[in-house]
This record gives C-alpha cells, structure tokens and sequence, in this order.
C-alpha cells in the first residue's frame, strides 16, 4: 500500500482499508444495542492480520490490538470460534477488563507502545468507548468535553505511536451518536450499522469519511452473526439513476470517466458525490448486470473505468 497523504508534521498517512481507513486516523463505529460491533470488529479484525479484503475492500496486513470492555479473553475466544475466524500467529492481541468495572488507559500504554513498536501493529479498537477511564472528568454530552478532552486524548495516542483508533459507541433513539455532535466532527471516520426494521438480518453501513468519498454498503448478517455484502434493492426497485447509469455504460462498452463527468453525461439526477456513493455501494451488483468498474486515483483525481461484457447465466 502507498501512502495518500502528509499530515502537518510530515507523516505519511498509509491505507489500512481501501477508500476508508488511514493510518494515525479516529474512527467512531456506531449503532444501536445488539446489531453486531463487537462481531463486525472480530471480522475486520480478521481481515487486517491476514491481508485479505474486508467488505470488499483491500486491506494493509497488520496486527491488531483489540480492548475489549463488553466481554472477557474468553468470551472473545468463543466470538471468534462462532465466526470460524483464524488469525495468523502473533497478530491479533486481546486487552479485557480482567475482572475490573473499567479499562483504565493509562494502563494499557505500555501494552500500546509495544504493540506500535515491537509487533509493527497499526489498528488499536476499543470496544467499548463509554468503558474506557481516559484519566479526566467529562460530560458525554458536553460538545466541548468530547470535541477538546475525550477525542484529542485518543488522536494524542494515534500520533504518537502512528496508529489508526477504531472505538465503537451507541447511538441514541433519533439514530445519532449518543451524546455530543462533536463525535461526528472531529473523527476521521463515521461507520454507522443501520438495522433494517422489518429484517434485522439486513444491515446498511453508511461511511462518512474525512480523507475518501461517502458511501453506503449494504450488509446481511448469517446466523452465526458474518456479515456479508448483499445487493441493495430486488430487481424491481433497482435506483433509477442507477438504470440510466448502465444503459450508457451498455451503449458505451468501455471507457474512462469521473462522477461529474458521468451525471452530465447520463443525464443523471443526482450530484457528483451522491453518484460516487450509489457506484461504490453497488459494485458487485453491476458485475452481476456485465458492468465491471476499477478505479483510477491519481494525486489530484479520483477516476474510473467502466467495461461491459453481456452477462451469462453465471453472472446473473
């Protein structure tokens, strides 16, 4: 992986997950009780120590350090059983509660700094944040407390030892982050599970990200609590800016193009970022259709290439 970017002290900025997660970068994963963090974690996790992709996404190989605050080693070793995940020697590390009400962090920077520089590891997630004893007094709804006290204190970790920080937080009833509006400030990263009422096996993840474009993954959870990409919408009640989208790529056959190009193009009702999100969230429904897209990144432009090929029976 290459890195994207420079911060203001020079760092280089490398990709941990393809178009959401940098190095050095706070992210905040939330939902409502019982959707699935701790499992989606223990699958992200997964994903990072062997290299392989994650949702669809490219992942950097990495060891990850896990502090847990919701259940015990052995609890997470049971998790991990149910999700039939195997994890490379020495590079999933498990930090829990070890008997006590919380996880005092201060305690844990020895176990960090080692993690960062002897295991090379970059994704620390905690897992719970509300459980986490930061070391200073703070109102979860106070827009300062959380905006000039909780979140700097974890950026100070993830710059000094070069590390992403991935926590997970509920949300409140009117489906926003439980307490303070700057938690959707500050961090990097937003990655919200949303739970469908009517089939709570069918999970949205919408991704609001400082550094790659929105978008939105649509998600079924098995029985053993995987979750697995899946396509948005029955092939009834496919969006229709989406139906105009492949009628050109069907006439056009293979070419290059950006989102603003394209919605001038197709005549698409959506603006350029929109587009980006309804492209990148139905990826491999296109392959289904004989529409297959890469992207093209260079410095100053995100661009892509689309190729049809008449889908077969196989495909479809």
């Amino acid at each position: 992986m290459k890195a994207i970017e420079e911060n203001d002290t020079g760092q280089k900025k490398d990709i941990i997950i393809e178009d959401i997660m940098v190095s050095r970068g706070l992210y905040c994963l939330s939902s409502e009780a019982k959707v699935g963090k701790s499992m989606f974690c223990l699958q992200l996790s997964n994903a990072i120590t062997n290299g392989t992709q994650f949702l669809g996404h490219n992942t950097m190989p990495s060891p990850v350090l896990y502090i847990s605050t919701e259940s015990d080693f052995g609890q997470t070793k049971e998790r991990i059983e149910l999700l039939n995940l195997k994890f490379p020697k020495d590079s999933f590390f498990v930090i829990d509660r070890n008997g006590k009400g919380n996880i005092d962090l201060s305690e844990c920077e020895l176990d960090i700094k080692d993690f960062a520089e002897n295991k090379k590891g970059k994704l620390i997630i905690i897992d719970m944040l509300k459980d986490i004893d930061l070391g200073i007094n703070y109102d979860i709804n106070n827009y300062q407390d959380i905006g000039q006290k909780v979140l700097p204190k974890l950026r100070s970790i993830c710059d000094k030892y070069g590390v992403a920080i991935l926590f997970t937080h509920h949300l409140n009833k009117q489906g926003k982050i439980l307490g303070s509006t700057a938690f959707d400030g500050v961090v990097d990263g937003k990655l919200t599970l949303i739970e469908d009422k009517n089939d709570k096996s069918l999970i949205k993840l919408n991704i609001i990200n400082r550094y790659f474009s929105g978008q939105d993954i649509y998600l079924k959870k098995s029985s053993n609590q995987i979750f697995n990409v899946t396509n948005p919408s029955n092939d009834e009640d496919i969006n229709y800016n989406l139906i105009l989208f492949i009628k050109y790529v069907v006439d056009k056959k293979d070419f290059d193009f950006t989102c603003s190009e394209i919605i001038n193009k197709a005549n698409i009702l959506l603006t350029p970022k929109q587009f980006g999100r309804l492209l990148n969230s139905n990826i491999d429904f296109l392959k289904q259709e004989g529409i297959f897209i890469t992207n093209n990144r260079n410095a100053t432009m995100r661009s892509y290439h689309a190729h049809y090929e008449e889908p077969t029976d196989e495909n479809s």
